[in-house]
């Protein structure tokens, strides 16, 4: 197999997976549940990203 070929295929989508730019809340979900993302992984998400970004203001 080629170089070429071993790069297509790194960069291939998953079947079912076409992200194109942002997920958008009413978008379906991108683990494929047929939920719409804002009830599915939407919190989840977004609790991972707050905890990313918090700084620890407490006593130390």
């Amino acid at each position: 197999m080629g170089l070429l070929k071993i790069i297509e295929n790194y960069f291939k989508p998953e079947e079912g997976k076409n992200f194109i730019g942002k997920l958008g809340r009413n978008d379906p979900c991108w683990c494929g549940s047929g939920k719409k993302y804002k009830k599915c992984h939407l919190p989840e998400d977004e609790k991972k990203q707050r905890k990313k970004y918090t700084i620890n203001c407490g006593p130390t």
